[in-house]
């Protein structure tokens, strides 16, 4: 049997497949358009819930120790937001 009548392919061929495709990866990765996953949007919601979760607590806390209730616990909320929020945009700029 001669090699031209071998069905499976050379690796001459198989390296020639792989340099196209290292090719198009690598125009892929130079394009403009950003590359996302779902750990990606997990992060930037996981970046809101730290943000509530640790300035509610410590607002919680803050009126516990002060005897203030609920004044902290609101105020420390709303900042805790707020910096999940600042937190989700500069992850999603990439900045």
């Amino acid at each position: 049997m001669s090699n031209q009548d071998d069905p499976t392919p050379s690796l001459r061929d198989l390296q020639e497949r792989i340099d196209e495709a290292k090719r198009r990866q690598g125009d892929k990765a130079q394009s403009d358009e950003p590359i996302t996953s779902p750990g990606d949007a997990m992060k930037m919601g996981l970046e809101l819930v730290a943000g509530v979760a640790v300035g509610s607590t410590f607002g919680y806390f803050m009126d516990h120790w002060l005897g203030t209730k609920p004044w902290f616990f609101i105020i420390c909320f709303f900042l805790g937001a707020a910096a999940g929020f600042r937190n989700m945009i500069r992850e999603a700029s990439g900045k």
